[in-house]
């Protein structure tokens, strides 16, 4: 990862994430954001949660590789050349092994969230980063320790890039929270790398 763009922020005194303001690539303009907005299934995908299956509340797709979580798989469609430059930029400048991205539209006038959670590693790369960059209004990217109180609260804005570590995955959550104020759209498109 090119540390040159990323600040470190410290979760506690062992786990830290990385946050980038600096890539102006993902600065999407209006039209560009509404093309990528209207990308999004017309349908919201079905995970399962305590035995039952529910509607997430987002829009969801996976490219370029399969996705397995929650009892569940979101089906890849191939990389779009719309996709490719957010594909391409991470490869270049955070781990060259990213294959696949999972997006997420969220629209806050429909209280859209996701919550608490840590990915599963089962299908990537061992000591892979997971890469979010958002587009689209800011949203508050919440992480807590694994199973701990407390949180800790980042605001992600426009074309910025988080980075959570393999680590700092498998000892803290991330979630993003619908707050009220919150009521504009956001996407956010995550990059792992598969096997």
């Amino acid at each position: 990862m090119d540390k040159t763009l990323f600040e470190e922020i410290a979760l506690d005194d062992r786990y830290s994430i990385f946050l980038s303001s600096r890539a102006e690539i993902f600065r999407l303009d209006q039209t560009a954001f509404q093309s990528l907005w209207n990308t999004h299934p017309d349908d919201f995908h079905e995970i399962r949660i305590h035995g039952k299956w529910i509607k997430t509340p987002r829009w969801q797709q996976a490219y370029g590789k399969n996705y397995h979580y929650t009892g569940s798989k979101n089906n890849a469609l191939p990389i779009t050349a719309e996709l490719e430059p957010f594909l391409t930029w991470s490869q270049h400048h955070i781990d060259q092994r990213l294959n696949g991205l999972l997006l997420n539209w969220y629209d806050g006038a429909q209280s859209h969230y996701i919550g608490a959670h840590r990915d599963d590693t089962r299908d990537l790369h061992p000591d892979s980063p997971i890469v979010t960059i958002s587009v689209g209004q800011e949203r508050v990217f919440r992480m807590r320790p694994w199973q701990q109180k407390g949180f800790k609260d980042l605001t992600v804005r426009h074309g910025d890039v988080v980075v959570v570590p393999w680590d700092t995955n498998t000892r803290w959550t991330h979630e993003v929270p619908h707050f009220k104020k919150y009521a504009g759209k956001r996407i956010s498109l995550t990059l792992r790398a598969y096997l």
